[in-house]
């Protein structure tokens, strides 16, 4: 009996043991979710005035934020994005002709001026366009102005008093800076996103007809989607900084990767597109590369130390031609593909941003000197800035990959291949004579068709270089079998 008592005893206290461990423990665990409590609702105090800012810079911004539908008589638009462009809605039209556009804007003027995406509205202007305003109000708009090349557009409604968009200052955006994305995502109106810029002075996001390419994107991860399209990019002053206008993406969805058109851009040309319904700019005609690696793998290099060394560069400061456009201010100032422009009228040219900066600047119908790097060499060239066409539809161009290697460029010349079906079955067609060159002082033009080159008959662009090369290395004068003229001789 006493032994069966003990084992009892011994039971109830083990019980009475573990309740009161775990009662214990109950109360710690309940002190510490108290105590984390506690730390959060002091934390929120701190963030609180954080937040707010988020929520006064959205009911700040989004009265000046209208989202646009654009449907009816589409047509083919002038300058289709292709891969790579913004995979919103509107950018699929070429599949359906009667799909809408849609997409969002702002309010820039408080007369109804809005602000918006050449690629929501692009084809549609003999269509319906309808902006809706924050307040629910549906209007229909006017086209009034749109510049592919900076893919911006300019619409206008009959209102008055509207909630005119505050614009900020370029050159106050910088990295890791805090930034709200407004606009109407899949067709949800007024949503908010929110993130940081990620980056400045994005260029090649969108592939704009060539040679014209304006861009200055700011890339930011805040959410950007299909129907954000021209919807404003803001600081947490509530300032417009941006306008968003593509994402980089494998699913056609957001990816954290956006981008918006710089408003060092925009304030460019909203001007022209409110009072002429067109941006008025000069152009030079030729495409730009950066003196890279990439600019190496176009080229069929390794690096961009072979970079330097075929072309005979002594530093990678500068703007690169990759190519030059026919009948153009370039092509017209002897401006070659290969050239490197390290000044234009004045300003120091580091790269292709400064060049296409200073571009912009040039007033249209006025003389500017460019200072190039040509084998090894500096030339001044004068340059006529002529006002940039529609297009370049049905104009030729000489591209650097056509002449790599080419000995004629120091004697002024670019040669290739004789259309097919020439039945002469040898030559090669003369391209471009630099002006002023051994070429052009023997009376070569453009559309010659050079027969030998010395006593060696030519039948490719590569064989002509091999002769040409033997004579240049010497520098020995050359005699120059032309189809139409007869013997020329090269002196260098």
């Amino acid at each position: 009996m006493y032994v069966k008592f003990s084992k009892l005893l011994r039971a109830k206290i083990l019980i009475c043991l573990v309740f009161l461990l775990l009662l214990s423990h109950g109360v710690c665990f309940g002190s510490e979710v108290e105590e984390l409590r506690k730390d959060l609702l002091e934390l929120e105090k701190i963030a609180n005035p954080f937040v707010r800012i988020f929520q006064k810079v959205s009911r700040l911004v989004a009265p000046s934020v209208v989202s646009i539908v654009a449907e009816g008589a589409y047509s083919t638009p002038a300058n289709p994005h292709d891969e790579g462009s913004p995979p919103d809605d509107e950018n699929n039209k070429s599949q359906d002709s009667n799909k809408p556009s849609f997409g969002s804007g702002i309010i820039i003027k408080e007369t109804g001026y809005i602000l918006t995406n050449f690629h929501v509205v692009n084809g549609y202007e003999n269509g319906k366009i309808t902006v809706t305003l924050h307040n629910g109000d549906k209007h229909d708009a006017e086209l009034i102005g749109q510049d592919s090349n900076t893919d911006l557009a300019i619409l206008k409604i009959a209102c008055e008093d509207l909630r005119e968009a505050t614009l900020g200052d370029p050159e106050s955006v910088n990295v890791g800076d805090w930034v709200i994305a407004i606009g109407n995502p899949f067709g949800y109106s007024q949503t908010v996103s929110a993130g940081i810029v990620s980056a400045v002075g994005r260029t090649h996001i969108t592939p704009y007809a060539k040679p014209f390419a304006y861009e200055d994107f700011i890339q930011t991860d805040a959410a950007i989607n299909p129907g954000n399209s021209g919807g404003p990019l803001v600081n947490l002053r509530g300032e417009i900084i941006g306008v968003n206008s593509a994402i980089a993406t494998r699913t056609g969805g957001f990816q954290g990767v956006g981008f918006a058109i710089s408003m060092d851009i925009a304030n460019e040309v909203m001007s022209d597109l409110i009072e002429k319904g067109r941006v008025v700019r000069g152009y030079l005609g030729v495409g730009l590369q950066d003196i890279n690696d990439s600019l190496a793998a176009y080229l069929d290099m390794k690096s961009k130390s072979d970079v330097l060394r075929e072309f005979r560069i002594e530093s990678d400061k500068g703007a690169f031609i990759s190519e030059v456009w026919q009948d153009t201010p370039a092509s017209k100032g002897n401006i070659l593909p290969g050239d490197v422009i390290v000044e234009f009228d004045g300003r120091k040219i580091m790269n292709i941003d400064d060049l296409q900066k200073a571009i912009r600047a040039a007033k249209v119908g006025s003389s500017v000197a460019v200072t190039v790097i040509r084998n090894t060499k500096e030339e001044l060239l004068t340059i006529n800035i002529d006002e940039q066409p529609g297009s370049m539809s049905g104009r030729k161009y000489v591209t650097v990959r056509a002449i790599i290697g080419q000995t004629s460029l120091n004697v002024g010349l670019a040669v290739e291949a004789l259309p097919t079906g020439n039945k002469k079955g040898h030559g090669v067609l003369v391209r471009h004579v630099v002006s002023n060159s051994p070429a052009e002082k023997a009376g070569i033009i453009p559309g010659d068709i050079i027969l030998r080159v010395g006593s060696s008959d030519v039948k490719t662009a590569s064989e002509f270089q091999s002769v040409l090369k033997g004579f240049v290395d010497t520098g020995v004068s050359v005699s120059l079998l032309l189809k139409s003229k007869g013997y020329v001789t090269l002196k260098y």
